[in-house]
């Protein structure tokens, strides 16, 4: 699933230049962003699947929907990370609300990385040094270190529209930008600041989070099932069938709890994402099954399952020859994947396969 160009504002990050200054390090973020002139919010009717639900409810459903038509893409400056390496990956690869971009860093070794997230739907992690920096916008910033890598993520609020009238406040979204730089064993170049790219990125994308860039719908860069909504197939149980549904704080999961006759409810999962370009399992939990002319992979562990049907062609994110290089094949393919607490997986592939006919439909 997602550039920009360099704005005015400059992040400055101090002692941040080392792994060992990375630790308990004092940050002062500097500047504020110029101002992008909010983009016209259109009234939006979140689809209840025919269901009767409270307007609190509705507004989630209403967020879920405005995420789902962002573009992460289109807030991950390309331009910033391109300052700091040659771009050989770039677009969706972890998941379908977040955007990627991998750079060799100038002057490192061969297998040396520069790595750069955006998620819109990460589990926000506010349990790290507060920084008050661009303008009113509140970031706390973490830090790893490990023996081959460097790592910093910034968490900041993400401010999204909602037009649905409810008493309840809307809830807050947060949005991550994280940047990791691998080494590999015969580096010896200097480390990046990794938390000077996050604040030069996040710098870039908080001017321009109001114009709420929109994902493709043509063209290239159109994920389809990006803009499918993974409760949709709440619609084909009667209202009886099912004890509950949700969507969670992933815009693109669906939880449901169906009724069982004489049986004690069962809860499943309904995920769109990504995942690695289909190729025969390699593991010993997981198994190829064709049904109905579609191939899924079928992984079954203890008493749970998980089934991952393919519903579009692969995405490639790799740059001209980035592929002999990267850690990332950079190649995923859109799926279904359906998840659940049952021992028996092969119950589940006609529902799996049901639901990826509908995805895109």
């Amino acid at each position: 699933m997602r550039g920009g160009t360099r704005s005015t504002a400059a992040a400055v990050i101090a002692c941040i230049a080392v792994p060992s200054a990375l630790t308990g390090c004092a940050t002062v973020l500097a500047g504020t962003p110029v101002e992008t002139p909010a983009a016209h919010v259109d009234y939006l009717a979140p689809n209840t699947h025919s269901r009767s639900i409270d307007p609190s409810d509705k507004m989630l459903l209403e967020v879920a929907e405005r995420l789902r038509r962002l573009d992460p893409c289109g807030l991950l400056p390309e331009s910033v990370v391109a300052g700091y390496g040659e771009v050989r990956q770039f677009g969706p690869q972890e998941a379908l609300d977040t955007c990627t971009a991998v750079a060799h860093p100038s002057g490192g070794a061969k297998y040396d990385e520069l790595e750069v997230t955006i998620d819109l739907s990460p589990v926000p992690d506010t349990d790290g040094q507060r920084d008050w920096s661009f303008g009113d916008t509140e970031v706390y910033r973490n830090t790893t270190t490990h023996n081959n890598s460097l790592g910093c993520t910034l968490t900041f609020a993400l401010d999204i529209p909602v037009t649905v009238t409810a008493d309840a406040v809307p809830p807050t979204r947060f949005a991550t930008i994280a940047v990791t730089q691998y080494r590999s064993e015969d580096s010896s170049g200097e480390s990046v600041p990794v938390c000077a790219v996050a604040a030069d990125t996040l710098s870039e994308t908080l001017t321009l989070v109001p114009s709420l860039p929109a994902r493709p719908t043509s063209g290239l860069g159109r994920i389809r099932l990006a803009a499918a909504d993974p409760c949709e197939i709440v619609a084909s149980f009667a209202p009886e069938e099912l004890v509950g549904w949700q969507i969670d704080s992933d815009p693109y999961r669906c939880v449901l709890t169906q009724h069982q006759e004489e049986a004690a409810p069962t809860t499943w999962s309904i995920h769109y994402g990504l995942e690695p370009e289909f190729a025969p399992p390699e593991d010993d939990d997981t198994r190829e099954v064709v049904f109905d002319g579609l191939t899924l992979h079928v992984r079954e562990t203890g008493d749970s399952c998980r089934i991952a049907a393919p519903v579009e062609s692969v995405i490639d994110t790799n740059r001209p020859g980035a592929e002999r290089y990267n850690r990332s094949s950079g190649r995923n393919v859109p799926a279904v994947v359906l998840m659940s607490d049952t021992p028996n997986c092969d119950d589940l592939v006609p529902l799996t396969v049901d639901i990826a006919d509908g995805a895109l439909t």
